[in-house]
């Protein structure tokens, strides 16, 4: 192309990238194996048609098949799901025959979510997992044909870690023939779509080479690869860009730092620098609380690129305790004090996957709420929130520690209590400002497993004592039990707190060894 030439395509590009896009929506594309999901109505009403009502600006639509290295669209260079596995799939069977139905009698699913975004003034991303390896652990035909004849393109899982055991399906990217079907992919749907942008999936599954599996980083040579294929996916989508006269922009959901990224084959500042990238999304959000977003934001912020922190529901989930809402409220206004642009929400569709009828609608509304709210800083200010501490048995599965930051929790008290007393000083970050829109009641909720220590702990924030308790026992057949306090505003800062956890030494210690499991901190508003 002309330097005049792409000199407009730039701008274009540039001006796209700044679109407001509050919310980032991902689909993982389950909806295909649902019973009625041959028609366009079928399909959109279970997951898509109710986002026309809320703050999501893009639709990131899998497709690759959500659980699965297979096309869920009609796609011109390689067989779809099903077709790809040699024969019909135990898991998710009707996928095949209402993309074939919906393709046949009405539009392809991909055409119908371009469809869908466009006129609802949305932008419609395909998302490419890079790497699925749902395929290592499902039942035996659900691994594609392609990767049964060509063992030889998968990882080396000789001296794996116990930890990187999901991934022995994975494809090594060192062979040119695996990266070459990504894009024949992205070429095929640059092609024969009116997409917006690609979502490039590195978290789906974040196994890129041989010697992840033993734990080692990346090599030199071998992020060098992983940077001449973003190259090469910017160049099919510029050149398609200008041939039908509108750009389309790359967005990439990487780990959780710029160091994380490095290990395992992303150099996220040459990324930057060679202008690969429009959008960064940051981490797998399996420690969301302890992500960085500043380091994402300072480093993109002045190359024009805009950060949108991931969004996991079920880690969400598991350390909300039933508090979705007030806990993705926490996270949303914790980014945008950080600098973030908006919010990429991923498998938020799961809970309803099956669900029908009233059961389905109650379930649905109850999780799209935030999309209502938490795509707009403003609409945040005084409501409750859930401010939490990750912990790794709580939200960060062993097999994503390798992408995912470093988290506070659990604490245990055989560290040196004896000596010291002091059991550990985790952060806690606020984002709301206690002093321009103070709480009602702010109440902190340690949770810890041995109901012995309950008069033997002494909680600190920001250095000053907390005094006003309430020792709540662990529901039967559970272990953990949780003291509660009333936390006096005043102590409360923006930004980042401290809490400290003290054996007591005014009083007889257990024999045990006490482990401190979970944090949070409930804010509540007139």
């Amino acid at each position: 192309m002309s330097d005049t030439t792409w000199s407009d395509m730039k701008r274009a590009r540039v001006t796209a990238v700044q679109r407001r896009r509050r919310l980032i929506f991902n689909d993982d594309s389950h909806e295909l194996a649902l019973d009625g999901a041959n028609t366009p109505a079928g399909f959109l009403d279970h997951r898509l048609t109710p986002l026309a009502d809320t703050q999501v600006g893009a639709i990131a639509w899998s497709v690759l098949c959500g659980q699965f290295d297979a096309p869920s669209y009609d796609c011109a260079v390689a067989p779809i799901y099903g077709d790809a596995h040699g024969g019909p799939v135990t898991y998710w069977q009707q996928v095949t025959e209402n993309v074939k139905a919906l393709t046949r009698d009405h539009r392809c699913p991909l055409h119908l979510v371009c469809d869908f975004a466009h006129a609802r003034q949305m932008e419609a991303f395909a998302s490419v997992r890079m790497n699925d390896v749902h395929d290592s652990f499902l039942d035996a035909n659900a691994m594609t044909v392609w990767k049964r004849t060509h063992p030889e393109l998968l990882v080396d899982t000789q001296g794996m870690l116990p930890e990187f055991e999901l991934y022995t399906t994975a494809q090594d990217f060192t062979h040119e023939a695996v990266r070459r079907r990504k894009l024949e992919i992205i070429e095929d749907i640059c092609t024969r779509y009116d997409i917006d942008g690609f979502e490039l999936d590195f978290i789906r599954h974040p196994v890129l080479f041989s010697r992840r599996m033993r734990g080692e980083p990346c090599t030199v040579d071998e992020i060098a690869i992983i940077t001449a294929l973003m190259q090469q996916i910017r160049e099919i989508t510029d050149a398609a860009a200008e041939r039908r006269g509108r750009p389309i922009l790359l967005a990439a959901r990487v780990p959780d730092s710029f160091a994380r990224c490095l290990d395992n084959g992303m150099d996220l500042p040459i990324w930057l620098d060679q202008d690969v990238i429009d959008i960064f999304i940051a981490g797998g959000g399996y420690a969301p609380f302890s992500l960085p977003v500043e380091e994402f934001v300072a480093a993109a912020r002045p190359q024009g690129v805009p950060v949108y922190p991931c969004v996991n529901l079920g880690t969400v989930d598991n350390m909300s305790k039933g508090a979705f809402l007030t806990c993705v409220r926490a996270l949303a206004t914790n980014w945008y004090h950080a600098g973030a642009d908006g919010l990429y929400f991923w498998n938020l569709g799961t809970p309803f996957e099956f669900m029908h009828g009233a059961e389905l609608d109650a379930v649905r509304h109850s999780y799209y709420a935030c999309l209502r709210e938490v795509g707009d800083p403003a609409l945040l200010i005084g409501k409750d929130k859930l401010y939490c501490v990750d912990s790794g048995p709580v939200g960060v599965h062993r097999y994503y520690t390798h992408v995912s930051s470093r988290w506070p929790l659990p604490l245990e008290s055989k560290h040196g209590v004896l000596r010291t007393g002091v059991i550990g000083r985790v952060p806690l970050d606020v984002g709301d400002d206690p002093a321009a829109a103070p709480p009602a009641q702010a109440m902190l909720t340690v949770e810890f497993n041995d109901a012995a220590w309950a008069d033997a702990l002494l909680i600190r924030l920001n250095g000053e004592a907390l005094t006003d308790s309430h020792f709540v026992p662990a529901p039967d057949a559970q272990q953990d039990c949780t003291l509660q306090y009333h936390v006096p505003v005043s102590l409360l800062r923006l930004g980042r707190n401290y809490v400290e956890v003290v054996a007591r030494n005014d009083v007889a210690l257990p024999d045990t060894i006490v482990t401190v499991r979970a944090m949070r901190l409930l804010l509540k508003y007139p």
